[in-house]
C-alpha cells in the first residue's frame, strides 16, 4: 500500500482509497440525476405550480424541502451501530445530499456539531460511524421496507421525496416575538412564501402581529445562541471557534461570547425572575426589543461589541447569523454551489457508469490521489497559505471531507490545523490564493499545477513569491509533467465557491481565463439572490392556500428550537 510524504510525516498508506473516490463518483452521478429529474419536471408527482416555474426556480424549491426534511431527520436520530445505521437510519437521496453538501464545509459542520443541542447524536455518528460508511454501496443499494418505515416513523414524512411533495406545502417556524409556532407557505400566489424573495408572514396571535421575515428570525437566532445557558457543555457563537486558517481555539471562542454578554448593546440590563428559564426568555426578548428587531442593527451592534477583533472574524460570525436557519451556513447555496463542481466532474465524464474500468483510466484516479496529498504536503508547509483545488484534487478533497470525523484527525496529525473548504470566498481573494497556490507548487514541485490551459500567474510576481519561499526546502516528487490526456482538463481550478460582483455581470478578477465560461455562467445565477421566481400563467395555478398570516401551531410553553417535525406535533 502506497505511502505519501505530508508535511514531516509519512502516511501509513493512502488517505482516501480509490474505493471511496469511486463511491463517491457513484454518488454525485445520483444527485445529478436527482436535479435533472426536477429540472426537466420528469416526475409527475411535481405539482403543477412547481411546474410553472423556471427550471432553476424549481430546484432550489426542491433543495428548501430537502433541508426542511434535514431538519426533521437531525431531530429524529439515534446513536446506533453502524449496521443499524445504514438499516433503519440512513436518510433518502435529498436528504443525503444535504448532509453530503454540509459536511463538504468541514469547519463549519465541526463547529455546528460540537454547539448546536440539535446536533448532538449527528455528532456522535459523525465521530463513530460515518468513517466507515461504504458510500458506492449503500448509493446503489435500494432501501429495505424497514428502513423506509423507520423513516416514516421518525419524521412523520414518506421516504421517497416525490411521494412527499404533496405534504410539503408549509415550513414550521417561530414566531421571534411571541415564541408561536406557525406555519407559513412555501409558495403562494402573492410572492411571500417562505422560499419566496419578498417572504413575510402577520404572526396570527392577538396581541402580537409581528411580520416575520428572514431578518428578524436570524435576529431571534442570533439571541437564543447568545442566552443559551452554560450549563457544563460548550455554547460557541456560530463562526468563532476556528480561526481563518483553520486553527480551532475554544478559549477564543468563550472569550468572544463573553465580550459580546458583557457588551452594552447585549448585556442583561435586569433580572425579572429567579427562575432561570424564564429569566433566560426575559433576556432573549430585551435583545430583540432592544435592537427592534432589525438584522442591519444587529449587525451594527456585533460589529461594535466585537471592535476589537479583527476583521476575518468578525465577518465570520455576521456571515454565521445572515442566515435564519438554525445552522450556521445556508445549506440551500451550499447544495447549489456543489451542483457547480457535480457539473464540471460530469462534464469530464467522470460519474458515467463504467468511467473508470479500465486499468489505463484508473490510472488518472489514481494520479489525482497522488496530486491530493501533494495539496495537503503544500498546505502543511506553508501554514497561511489558502490552498485552491483543483477538479481533480476537490474530488479527492470531497472524499476525505465525507469521512466525518477522520478529516478532522488527519489534519490535525498532519497539517496541524482543519484545512477548511469554506462555502462562498469573494472572487478577488480566491483569484489571488489561486495564483499563490500555483506559484507553491511550482517551487514545491517544479512542475506546474494547472495543465488545462489556463495562464499561469505573471512571471514578475513569480519570482517574488520565489523569495519569499526559498527556505522551504526543495521536495522530492513523482509527479508527472505529461498527464493521461483525460486527466488534464482536470487540472481546472475548481472555483464553485467564488462570489461574483452582480455589478460586472461576469468576471473580475479571475479575467477571462480559458476554460471558465460555464464557471461564470452558474456563478452569476448564484450572485443573485436565491429564491423561487414562478411563471405568471393567467390560468389559476394549483398553489397552496394564500396565506398572508401564519397559522397557529401551538403556544409555546417555554424555551425551544423554532420549529418543530410533523410527527410531534
Amino acid at each position: 500500500m502506497a505511502s505519501f510524504t505530508v508535511g514531516s510525516q509519512r502516511t501509513p498508506g493512502p488517505l482516501v482509497s480509490i474505493t471511496q473516490v469511486k463511491g463517491h463518483l457513484r454518488l454525485l452521478r445520483v444527485f445529478h440525476n436527482l436535479k435533472v429529474v426536477v429540472e426537466e419536471c420528469k416526475d409527475n408527482r411535481i405539482p403543477s405550480f412547481a411546474a410553472e416555474m423556471d427550471r432553476d426556480s424549481r430546484w432550489i424549491w426542491f433543495v428548501t424541502l430537502a433541508v426542511d426534511r434535514f431538519e426533521r431527520w437531525v431531530k429524529s436520530l439515534q446513536f446506533v451501530p453502524l449496521e443499524r445505521f445504514i438499516n433503519k437510519h440512513f436518510p433518502p437521496f435529498d436528504v443525503w445530499m444535504i448532509w453530503h453538501a454540509y459536511l463538504l464545509n468541514p469547519c463549519c459542520y465541526e463547529e455546528d456539531c460540537e454547539r448546536l443541542p440539535l446536533l448532538q447524536q449527528l455528532r456522535m455518528l459523525n465521530l463513530f460511524v460515518v468513517a466507515s460508511i461504504n458510500i458506492g454501496k449503500v448509493a446503489k443499494t435500494r432501501p429495505s421496507e424497514s428502513r423506509i418505515a423507520a423513516w416514516y416513523k421518525q419524521t412523520g414524512s414518506f421516504f421517497d421525496p416525490f411521494d412527499a411533495l404533496a405534504e410539503l406545502t408549509h415550513k414550521q417556524l417561530e414566531c421571534p416575538r411571541c415564541r408561536t409556532r406557525v406555519f407559513v407557505p412555501f409558495i403562494n400566489d402573492n410572492g411571500t412564501g417562505y422560499s419566496e424573495q419578498k417572504f413575510s408572514a402577520l404572526c396570527p396571535l392577538p396581541g402580537c402581529r409581528l411580520k416575520i421575515t428572514k431578518g428578524n428570525l436570524a435576529v431571534a437566532k442570533f439571541a437564543r445562541d447568545l442566552t443559551e445557558p452554560e450549563d457544563g457543555s460548550e455554547h460557541y457563537m456560530a463562526g468563532s471557534l476556528f480561526f481563518s486558517n483553520g486553527k480551532r481555539d475554544p478559549r477564543r471562542a468563550k472569550e468572544i461570547k463573553d465580550k459580546l454578554i458583557r457588551s452594552s448593546q447585549f448585556c442583561r440590563k435586569s433580572v425579572r425572575s429567579s427562575i432561570q428559564r424564564i429569566a433566560r426568555v426575559d433576556w432573549e426578548k430585551e435583545i430583540k426589543e432592544n435592537i427592534g428587531y432589525s438584522w442591519p442593527l444587529l449587525k451594527d451592534a456585533i460589529a461594535i461589541a466585537l471592535g476589537d477583533q479583527d476583521e476575518a472574524t468578525r465577518i465570520s460570525i455576521l456571515s454565521a447569523y445572515e442566515y435564519d436557519g438554525p445552522f450556521s451556513i445556508d445549506l440551500v447555496s451550499t447544495v447549489l454551489r456543489q451542483g457547480i463542481f457535480t457539473r464540471r466532474i460530469n462534464e469530464l465524464g467522470w460519474i458515467k457508469p463504467g468511467a473508470f474500468k479500465d486499468n489505463d483510466k484508473l490510472q488518472v484516479l489514481e494520479y489525482s490521489l497522488l496530486r491530493y496529498h501533494c495539496f495537503l504536503d503544500l498546505a502543511a508547509a506553508i501554514p497561511n497559505l489558502m490552498p485552491v483545488p483543483t477538479l481533480d484534487i476537490d474530488l479527492i478533497w470531497h472524499s476525505h471531507q465525507l469521512m466525518g470525523g477522520r478529516y478532522g484527525v488527519d489534519c490535525e496529525i498532519y497539517i496541524k490545523r482543519r484545512l477548511d473548504h469554506p462555502l462562498a470566498v469573494e472572487e478577488g481573494i480566491l483569484s489571488t490564493a489561486l495564483d499563490n497556490t500555483c506559484r507553491a507548487w511550482q517551487s514545491r514541485f517544479h512542475i506546474p499545477y494547472m495543465q488545462c490551459g489556463c495562464p499561469a500567474p505573471d512571471e514578475s510576481m513569480f519570482m517574488k513569491f520565489i523569495r519569499i519561499l526559498r527556505h522551504y526546502t526543495r521536495t522530492p516528487t513523482c509527479l508527472q509533467v505529461t498527464l493521461h490526456p483525460d486527466h488534464a482538463p482536470a487540472t481546472h481550478p475548481s472555483i464553485h465557491n467564488a462570489i461574483l460582483d452582480p455589478e460586472l455581470r461576469g468576471f473580475g478578477a479571475f479575467g477571462k481565463p480559458v476554460h471558465l465560461q460555464g464557471d461564470e455562467r452558474d456563478l452569476m445565477k448564484l450572485a443573485r439572490p436565491l429564491v423561487v421566481r414562478k411563471k405568471r400563467s393567467k390560468k389559476s395555478e394549483q398553489l397552496p392556500l394564500r396565506f398572508e398570516e401564519g397559522f397557529v401551531a401551538e403556544k409555546m410553553a417555554g424555551p425551544a428550537p423554532p420549529y418543530v417535525s410533523a410527527g410531534t406535533l
